[in-house]
């Protein structure tokens, strides 16, 4: 009896207990995720406050996406993407990826490598055999920018028409490798465009009935598509760095020619750390930096940048065209993603995707630095150069960090002035670029540009002798000065 009322108060007793300890799990768990929503909210309000200064400040107008965890905790849009018609930008508004579209390019070739259609030590010339020194570069260093092949961009064949088959015609033509294959990384839009051929080459589909049929239609990316025409464009028109509309996006693929939203790029990201398209093996090589010949390292992977970090592996790529502006970075090792599209030049992607890590890490940012050009032109259009060349002295000299005054500021604004038909006020920025950068082969060759289309060969072919004797292998110069030997 005794016994009896023992087991039987032993069984209430552990009974109680665990009732008591699955009580406590609970309380736990939901404060835990009380905690979690709190903490999202605030990261959501620290971006949220970062995005809105950005876009006070102009600096800033499109989309954005952050995940921490693998869980959104920031997602919205600012800004239009029409500004004539005063269309809203949104979180569903199709934007130009530029060379982000790479890595899809990069993906479309391990598909084909998983099904055994080609290799990745296969070399070029099996696909090309007319092309020059095809025998010694392998599609590995196509997607590793190894190859030696020459960007087609310094070529002086790029136009918003420019086809696949026209860059291909012209690295045929061209011949001369950069460098030896594997010695070292040079980016170049070349190597993208060939693999899009090779893609299609060994498909026998159109690269955008492949990406359709194996990438976007897998992952359900109902607002990604291949944008290589008018008839095409994205639905956002994209602004340039003085605000003047500049949505003229390339023909080729391959290096570029997709848009895309921040809700499918997502769709994309997570796709990523599963084997949907292709077995994981393949898909963590993209993430590898390759080794050059003489041992060294290159951090860009296929189609994505490496973040030479030893606490954590990053990835990410930037895009631009136009007035498009894009960026993906992602955390592989805490499932943190940054998207960012916007349709505005003056946006500085990398700086605000750096603002927005520090914010996830809980630190502490800075805003990014204001386009000293942007505000030289407006203060140009409403007091004359002189005014903005002055502004410019003064605030240089007594730089507090507000404005960027890197050299590309006042080469993009000598040739916005260029463009305009106000040469003489360019060549006076060009001229000022100079002072500020001596041993810079570009702003040389800039001014010598200049200084030909208002008629003045001799000091085009100046500034070119000198821009040539800071880089001997700038191939803006090298063309201009034949021009110049041609025409005499």
């Amino acid at each position: 009896m005794f016994r009896n009322y023992l087991k039987g108060d032993l069984r209430y007793f552990i009974w109680n207990k665990r009732h008591t300890i699955l009580s406590i799990l609970t309380v736990i768990a939901l404060c835990s995720r009380a905690f979690s929503q709190s903490d999202d909210s605030s990261i959501s309000k620290k971006i949220d406050t970062l995005i809105q200064n950005l876009y006070s400040r102009e600096q800033f107008n499109g989309a954005i996406l952050v995940t921490m965890n693998g869980q959104i905790v920031y997602k919205k849009a600012y800004g239009r993407s029409d500004f004539e018609k005063n269309v809203p930008f949104s979180v569903t508004t199709p934007c130009y990826l530029a060379s982000v579209s790479k890595q899809f390019t990069a993906t479309g070739i391990l598909i084909l490598v998983d099904k055994g259609l080609l290799s990745l030590n296969d070399a070029l010339n099996k696909y090309f055999p007319d092309f020059p020194r095809g025998e010694s570069i392998t599609i590995t260093q196509l997607l590793t920018h190894t190859s030696g092949i020459v960007n087609y961009e310094e070529l002086g064949i790029d136009n918003p028409r420019l086809t696949n088959r026209e860059v291909y015609k012209s690295l045929v033509s061209h011949k001369t490798l950069q460098f030896q294959p594997g010695e070292k990384y040079d980016y170049s839009n070349s190597g993208y465009v060939l693999l899009a051929m090779i893609i299609e080459n060994v498909s026998k589909m159109s690269f955008s009935d492949f990406m359709s049929k194996y990438i976007f239609g897998p992952l359900e990316m109902t607002h990604t598509f291949i944008c290589t025409s008018p008839v095409q464009k994205p639905v956002s028109n994209a602004y340039g760095k003085f605000g003047d509309e500049s949505d003229k996006i390339g023909n080729t693929t391959g290096d570029g020619g997709i848009c895309s939203t921040v809700e499918d790029l997502l769709k994309w990201d997570q796709a990523l750390y599963s084997s949907t398209l292709v077995p994981q093996s393949l898909i963590k090589q993209a993430f590898e930096p390759v080794t050059l010949h003489d041992g060294s390292k290159s951090f860009y992977g296929f189609g994505w940048m490496i973040k030479n970090d030893n606490n954590k592996k990053i990835v990410y790529h930037t895009g631009g065209s136009g007035g498009y502006r894009t960026y993906i970075e992602r955390d592989l090792d805490n499932h943190n993603t940054i998207i960012i599209l916007t349709n505005i030049e003056n946006s500085p992607r990398r700086e605000i995707s750096q603002a927005i890590e520090n914010i996830l890490k809980n630190d502490r940012y800075e805003l990014p630095k204001i386009s000293i050009a942007t505000k030289m032109y407006r203060i140009r259009n409403d007091q004359g150069i002189d005014s903005a060349i002055r502004f410019y002295n003064v605030n240089k000299a007594n730089d507090h960090g507000e404005y960027d005054f890197s050299e590309q500021e006042l080469n993009l604004l000598g040739y916005k002035l260029w463009s305009v038909n106000k040469i003489d006020e360019a060549i006076e920025i060009f001229k000022l670029n100079i002072v500020a950068y001596p041993s810079s082969s570009n702003a040389y060759e800039s001014l010598g540009e200049a200084y030909l289309n208002k008629g003045d060969k001799n000091q085009a072919e100046v500034n070119f002798r000198e821009s040539l004797k800071l880089d001997p292998a700038n191939q803006d110069a090298i063309r201009m000065m034949k021009k110049i030997e041609e025409g005499r």
